[in-house]
């Protein structure tokens, strides 16, 4: 038998002194490590708590149980015992061992992650003696907190220059585009109408018709494809194309988690995508009254925009410094477990920062595929901050969720309550609140950092058309001088066998 650890040691001293001091029959726990930041909890539940739950259900039964031959509440109690034994007995095994994990919990003083790790079916309830089983739990990591005052982070003053308005016009551009059905091959930002069939080895096969695909990264049944626009590039009507891809470990079908499946999508129909020009009509369409004023009002949005950046870029900086300067263990999985919300909280961000869900949903894949790696990150920051917001004392209310939703909802001319009901939906709108919560310490804590203010870079500029135009030209007029050079000298040639 391995020896006691003090941890356990202590754990049951305590539950001695419980024990002494409560009413009736206590169990027993002790608690041993079962790997990084996991404990395994061993319970003993005492023969006369099982058997007075016995009681309890038995004279429940007894009151209420319908016997042939017996008016309900007189059956004898042998009897009632013999017909419903089996069932009372797991009812017991089951309410026994629902009381005992929580209780096991707060006497271990441990506060845990998750839910427990426990084999039911494994637990089986004695005729005679105590009850033993055990259960694994995660728990919160404990750690220091490092220096928070006076951090050092810069701030850079952003401009809503030409080049920034011309990347917002181009995203509402892409917002207002309409598709039409074609016979010509999908090209990137078509949409496909397909049927996917996804098959695994030892799986059964997976079909899902009548699906609406960008021609873009995406996903088919929460499977990241990140390929799939090149897939679907060049494919028309009637053809398919293949993507394998390897499931991620926080995928929900647990058949599928951590195998390589193979996804077979048949394209039935492809609609290509129609940009509107950036004219008049084009501004008029968005509610303006000409392209200048569109134009300026945009350059107003994008200046709150970019202050709200700005202060975004101040909060990683202390967030870097926070995970740079605090040690700690993030358990495996919940980092696991965290994917998911890691997913939620950055989907969140970037509508706060005014980009189209299109164009997140677009770019979806990408950041699934990288969520299990941010998990460990975001995981470890979510711990750091959750405890500088406990000891500050700072607290989200229904007012400001109610407010964020409200501004998010204006960006995109919706009505909160509508919003709001969809993020409810989707398990975003508790991300929001954690997120505001951690904004609010992030902000306490730059309140007394020491800002240092520089110089803004500017934003890289695309190539222009008319380069690419003149490129274009320039290569033509070589190669119409090389034709040119070519067909002189097979002129030459046959004039010269002629006179030969």
């Amino acid at each position: 038998m391995p020896e006691e650890t003090q941890e356990t040691q202590d754990t049951q001293a305590k539950q001695s002194q419980t024990d002494t001091e409560a009413d009736g029959p206590q169990n027993s726990v002790s608690v041993e490590d079962a790997g990084t930041l996991k404990k395994k909890l061993t319970v003993t539940v005492p023969r006369a708590k099982i058997d007075g739950k016995f009681d309890e259900m038995f004279g429940e039964l007894g009151r209420t149980a319908q016997v042939p031959g017996f008016r309900i509440g007189r059956a004898p109690k042998r009897l009632i015992e013999k017909r419903f034994g089996k069932e009372v007995g797991e009812d017991v095994r089951n309410a026994i061992i629902g009381e005992s994990i929580g209780d096991a919990i707060e006497k271990a003083e441990l506060k845990t992650l998750g839910e427990p790790d426990i084999d039911l079916e494994k637990i089986e309830l004695p005729e005679k003696g105590d009850m033993e089983f055990n259960f694994e739990v995660e728990v919160a990591p404990e750690f220091d907190l490092p220096e928070l005052k006076g951090i050092k982070v810069t701030k850079q003053d952003l401009e809503a220059d030409d080049e920034r308005t011309g990347q917002y016009i181009e995203q509402l551009r892409l917002s207002k585009a309409r598709f039409e059905t074609t016979d010509q091959a999908a090209a990137e930002g078509d949409t496909v109408t397909a049927r996917a069939t996804i098959s695994g080895e030892g799986l059964e096969t997976f079909e899902r018709p009548g699906l609406t695909l960008r021609v873009a990264p995406g996903q088919v049944e929460g499977l990241p494809l990140v390929d799939l626009g090149g897939a679907l590039a060049g494919k028309k009507a009637g053809q398919a194309a293949s993507l394998k891809v390897k499931v991620p470990q926080a995928h929900p079908n647990e058949d599928w988690r951590d195998k390589e499946l193979t996804v077979e999508i048949d394209i039935s129909q492809v609609q290509h995508r129609v940009l509107p020009k950036v004219d008049e009509a084009f501004a008029a369409s968005a509610g303006f009254e000409s392209l200048a004023e569109m134009r300026q009002f945009i350059a107003s949005r994008l200046e709150a925009n970019l202050a709200m950046e700005a202060k975004r870029a101040q909060r990683n900086q202390v967030c870097q410094y926070l995970l740079d300067n605090t040690k700690l263990d993030v358990p495996e999985g919940a980092a696991a477990r965290h994917s998911t919300r890691v997913l939620q909280r950055r989907y969140v961000e970037l509508l706060q920062m005014g980009h189209p869900r299109e164009k997140i949903d677009e770019n979806l894949t990408e950041l699934q595929a990288a969520a299990s790696q941010q998990a460990q990150r975001e995981l470890k920051l979510q711990f750091i901050l959750g405890k500088i917001a406990e000891a500050d004392g700072i607290e989200v209310n229904d007012d400001e969720v109610n407010a964020r939703v409200a501004t998010m909802a204006q960006s995109y001319n919706r009505r909160p309550e509508q919003l709001r009901q969809e993020l409810a939906g989707d398990g975003s709108l508790a991300a929001l609140e954690v997120s505001i919560r951690e904004e609010k310490a992030l902000d306490k804590l730059l309140a007394q950092a020491e800002v240092t203010e520089v110089a803004a870079e500017k934003p890289k500029k695309v190539a222009k058309k008319p380069a690419a135009k003149k490129t274009q030209k320039k290569a033509a007029k070589k190669t119409t001088k090389k034709t040119a050079k070519k067909s002189a000298a097979k002129t030459a040639k046959k004039d010269s066998d002629k006179k030969k």
